[in-house]
């Protein structure tokens, strides 16, 4: 019964989609250490911190859409709330508890990078709360794929490297924006999946607001843009060529990846998760490449 149990609960933290938080740490302790020698124990703890951020949104998604009714009829991975296997009581202490650990594991980068780290840590927090849940849930009124690029890629990305280095620049800026973007694709694929269901509830994403065209669209945009901007944000460190050629794998499996979305239809896209997830760890190992190689 308790490995059931277990089971139920790492699905409701939804591993799958983690890559999308280690990947923008990853690329940021490699950027960081072209300035600096690299802090292997506060970058330890920014990776931590970003995971269980991520499945604190994780919970709060799949609490709020079980109690709203929003995940009932949905052709998505199992929902534990919506299915019954865990109760809301029993999600809202999850919440908490990893709300907590989230909280006391990120007050320790304190330490490196100082008290102003405080309120960004809270505002953090509360926007992976505020994306699902409250007064005006982002993820509800279009807001979802800004959300990701922010707190799934600028914020991790500039956070990290100021830990590391104590400063903040717009290499590092454009940077955070080129990985939200590829993050961001990981959104697209469960809202074109789910944008039947989410009009019938009254959930507004940008696929039901755009329509599904014009996403998967930006879909097959968001790694190009990613491309683009390695040029910009790796010139004072590695030459256009370098780059050039290092990403060519990583366009190879985003072509790969598209290739799939185009033809997927109904629960096929619930293949596409990790697969959209992986692809910014493969932006993130080909920066580490180019930078530390």
């Amino acid at each position: 019964m308790g490995d059931v149990l277990f089971k139920y609960w790492v699905k409701a933290a939804r591993p799958q989609t983690l890559p999308v938080s280690v990947a923008p740490v990853v690329m940021a302790v490699a950027f960081s250490s072209v300035y600096v020698k690299v802090n292997w124990l506060p970058a330890a703890i920014c990776l931590v911190f970003a995971v269980l951020a991520q499945i604190l949104s994780n919970l709060v998604n799949d609490y709020s859409d079980g109690v709203k009714g929003i995940d009932i009829d949905r052709i998505g991975p199992q929902r534990m709330v919506a299915s019954g296997v865990i109760t809301p009581a029993e999600m809202r202490r999850a919440i908490i508890v990893v709300g907590v650990l989230a909280f006391g594991i990120g007050c320790t980068l304190i330490h490196w990078g100082g008290w102003y780290l405080l309120p960004i840590g809270i505002v953090i927090l509360l926007c992976a709360l505020a994306y699902s849940m409250g007064p005006y849930p982002l993820s509800q009124h279009g807001y979802g794929d800004m959300a990701v690029v922010l707190f799934y890629g600028l914020v991790p990305v500039a956070l990290t490297f100021f830990i590391q280095t104590g400063a903040v620049n717009f290499n590092v800026v454009v940077a955070g924006i080129a990985m939200g973007c590829i993050c961001d694709n990981l959104l697209i694929v469960n809202n074109v999946r789910d944008v039947d269901n989410d009009i019938r509830s009254g959930k507004r994403t940008t696929v039901g607001i755009f329509g599904k065209h014009a996403m998967t669209v930006v879909y097959y945009s968001n790694p190009l843009i990613a491309y683009a901007l390695g040029f910009l944000f790796l010139y004072k460190i590695v030459s256009p060529l370098t780059w050039a050629v290092a990403a060519i794998p990583f366009l190879a499996y985003s072509i790969m990846v598209s290739s799939k979305f185009s033809k997927a239809h109904g629960a096929e896209f619930n293949k596409l998760i990790g697969l959209s997830s992986m692809e910014a760890v493969v932006f993130a190992v080909t920066v580490v490449a180019v930078v530390v190689i």
